[in-house]
């Protein structure tokens, strides 16, 4: 089976807003922005509202009403997620409260910024990213429950927020790069591996799958829709695809293409590396940039390792995808509620932006 390739991109030109991580390094004023106290004070007095009154989180739900200051924050984060660099570190989120008040401040915001989405087919919305032994060599586990090291992947949503509680002892160190950057470089030295790149490979659901549909769904790492570039690039779901007999066998090519990414990704000063420590929220447009995770170890005793919590975005400035995104995203069009990893028979509705049950 000849893989599909891309046509808007029969043409390639190198695409604006990439960045290297080595010139990132030096300027965090691109990337930075501590919170405010009069913001974070008033996202905890909604929270604590909010827990007061045993609200549900509901992830259609209109968003509170904030005042200009939390506003002007908000149009800030949405500007660097949708334009250069693609990607903000907010500093000095509020961590001194309860943790159901923390987390509702965070879903709060994050309801602000975007529209969550499940994470994991028992719907859950906020996730803890933290070891429990999970071994991601197996096909149907996830990196978020394990202390080993994470290559460089793109998540199943528009937008990706960690929230850090607690660093790891020793390593856990995030790395992000510009997908933007990644395909300049592949146009620049190995051009003619561009159209591989922009067919599609077989990807593993990771038993992720609605039922009915496939084990595997064919995605492209590069696509132009309607003017829009989007990239996503699981090596590891690639690779795992290939133990479900119908799908299409990895080629030659397709392997070589993936070896020059992998090269690339570990140069030196390609990514931005970043220890996040606690209070620091990293908020990374999921289609513009792939990132990474070393391992870590955890000191001993219970409730003291490595502990971020995960919010999966849909974000309203996000791209057009190619028509094989619909599978695992549900909707394709910019700025639609899609994507997330859902209980089965529950689907996202195309046509009222809807969330329910068959």
């Amino acid at each position: 089976m000849t893989p599909a390739v891309d046509t808007e991109a029969t043409s390639y030109a190198p695409l604006k807003g990439a960045w290297l991580g080595d010139h990132l390094r030096d300027q965090p004023q691109r990337w930075q922005v501590t919170v405010p106290e009069s913001v974070s004070g008033e996202l905890l007095t909604l929270a604590r509202a909010s827990v007061a009154r045993a609200d549900r989180w509901e992830p259609l739900a209109p968003p509170p009403e904030v005042s200009p200051k939390v506003r002007a924050l908000l149009a800030r984060v949405r500007d660097a997620l949708a334009r250069e660099p693609e990607f903000v570190l907010l500093r000095g989120f509020p961590m001194d409260e309860e943790p159901e008040v923390v987390e509702t401040a965070y879903w709060l915001l994050g309801t602000l910024i975007g529209q969550p989405v499940s994470q994991t087919r028992d719907g859950t919305f906020l996730t803890r990213v933290e070891d429990r032994g999970a071994d991601i060599a197996s096909p149907i586990q996830r990196g978020h429950r394990s202390a080993s090291a994470l290559a460089f992947h793109a998540d199943r949503t528009d937008v990706i927020g960690l929230l850090c509680v607690r660093p790891a002892e020793e390593g856990g160190q995030s790395q992000i790069v510009s997908s933007k950057a990644l395909h300049n470089i592949v146009l620049e030295e190995a051009p003619e591996l561009l159209p591989v790149l922009y067919g599609t490979f077989p990807n593993d659901q990771r038993g992720e799958e609605q039922p009915g549909l496939p084990g595997w769904c064919p995605l492209p790492v590069f696509s132009h829709t309607e003017g829009d570039f989007a990239a996503r690039y699981v090596r590891r779901f690639i690779e795992d695809s290939q133990r479900h007999p119908d799908a299409p066998r990895l080629t030659a090519q397709q392997r070589g293409a993936m070896d020059i990414l992998d090269e690339i990704l570990h140069r030196p000063g390609v990514a931005l590396q970043m220890d996040l420590r606690p209070g620091d929220l990293q908020l990374i447009n999921n289609f513009q940039l792939l990132h990474s995770r070393s391992a870590f170890r955890d000191p001993v005793g219970e409730g003291r390792g490595r502990l971020l919590l995960r919010l999966w975005l849909s974000f309203e400035a996000s791209p057009h995808l190619p028509p094989t995104y619909g599978e695992i995203y549900g909707e394709t069009s910019r700025g639609a509620y899609r994507g997330g990893v859902w209980p089965p028979g529950v689907r996202i509705h195309r046509e009222e932006q809807e969330v329910h049950g068959e």
